[in-house]
């Protein structure tokens, strides 16, 4: 057998292993960049020309440049970088190979055509991501450990106390995924939440949670506690899966828990996502009896489209606006503004992130309905029915707060 064809194969399995590498280095300024490119085009045209004409398979060098310039210009950049590539693997090389063979024009063109193919697929393939081969490797490690996380029950939910701020009692839960580490402990969800839609095993997760929410409701309901509303987020990815009313169906059948009782978090991102799947999805669950929650309320685009167009019983006033709503004026107006319009449109309100007594109190003076935080009650894991720390799901808030190291959960 011929090196060349074994030679080709070699370098087209580099050639591969070789793009993310590439990309790795796109943070790069642009002069940079540039100079990069028409240097690696030098070489390659050099060992090229070394090497005897384009047909051999040294040309594959020429792909360097091509890959590098659509990775961090995208097709606008790749297209000029493979024309002039295939003019110098072509017409401006040596007319005769090493071996004797003359060079066609139809070999020049049809090698021009694969260097401009080349090169827009990989333009395509990283259109919209700038992340470097580093990080996407350390991704797909740290999504393996993920999904074994899930596999083997790591990925727990957390509770948080929703306080009715009129009556002083906890009116439900808000369900926060944690990964229950067995070397570095209790991980949070903004330190593994995103890997999880960057990877698609959110709808893994988001499964399992609301799965998990729904038996521990329905558990504290049969304890003798009083119709707790149990919240879980969903990510964009899941509301916009086909499955997703089964997904959400098949929790509730399973735990016995009334659809009344379970509400689900959806943010804009999840309506922007897929506006049409989102709306008969959530729709659908809305006439089933299912809460819907619209969250992180004001940080998004087209909000007071979705509260015309979205069935939305629920809105959460974002943590950005409460946080300032006892010291800023301008702010305590924006939160007026809000609640007011939720009123109006039916709408229960909650403020998110409380997290001192002032701004407590100033959430109550605007006529917010509902809050949570960590002044309320941290996120904690679920207690046994017959613990005497679910006392303060019966107990209004003015108890269940006298402890402050006690969790509300």
């Amino acid at each position: 057998m011929s090196p060349a064809p074994v030679i080709r194969q070699r370098l087209a399995r580099a050639t591969g292993r070789l793009t993310g590498a590439v990309r790795a280095s796109t943070r790069l300024s642009v002069p940079t960049s540039v100079l990069l490119i028409a240097a690696l085009l030098a070489v390659a045209s050099w060992v090229t020309r070394l090497s005897g004409g384009a047909p051999t398979a040294y040309v594959h060098a020429f792909y360097l440049p091509i890959i590098y310039a659509a990775s961090r210009f995208h097709w606008r950049v790749a297209l000029p970088t493979a024309v002039v590539a295939g003019l110098l693997a072509g017409p401006l090389m040596p007319l005769n190979t090493t071996g004797g063979a003359q060079q066609s024009a139809t070999e020049w063109l049809v090698r021009l055509l694969a260097f401009v193919m080349i090169g827009c697929l990989v333009a395509a393939l990283s259109k919209g991501s700038n992340r470097s081969f580093t990080a996407m490797v350390t991704d797909a490690r740290q999504a393996h450990l993920l999904r074994l996380a899930l596999a083997q029950g790591q990925l727990v939910p957390y509770y948080q106390p929703i306080i009715d701020l009129r009556t002083e009692h906890v009116v439900g839960f808000e369900a926060l995924s944690r990964w229950q580490h067995p070397v570095r402990g209790i991980v949070p969800p903004a330190d593994f939440i995103p890997l999880a839609e960057r990877t698609g095993i959110d709808v893994a997760i988001g499964i399992h949670m609301v799965a998990a929410a729904a038996r521990q409701t329905a558990t504290w309901h049969a304890a003798g506690t009083r119709d707790l509303v149990i919240a879980v987020n969903i990510s964009a990815n899941h509301v916009c899966q086909q499955g997703f009313i089964g997904h959400i169906t098949q929790a509730l059948d399973r735990s016995g828990l009334r659809p009344e009782n379970l509400c689900i978090e959806i943010t804009e991102t999840a309506i922007i996502h897929d506006r049409r799947t989102a709306l008969a999805n959530i729709t659908h669950l809305h006439d089933l009896g299912v809460l819907i929650s619209l969250d992180d309320f004001g940080t998004g685009q087209s909000t007071l489209a979705y509260l015309q167009e979205f069935p939305i019983d629920i809105v959460k006033i974002d943590q950005s606006f409460v946080s300032r709503v006892d010291i800023d004026p301008k702010c305590a107006a924006l939160v007026l503004a809000i609640i007011q319009m939720a009123h109006a449109l039916g709408a229960t309100t909650v403020g998110e992130g409380i997290e001192r007594a002032s701004q407590l109190q100033a959430l109550v003076a605007l006529g917010c309905h509902q809050g949570q935080g960590y002044f309320l009650g941290r996120p904690a894991a679920p207690l046994a029915p017959d613990a005497p720390e679910l006392r303060p799901l019966v107990e209004p808030l003015a108890a269940a707060t006298s402890h402050p190291d006690r969790s509300l959960t």
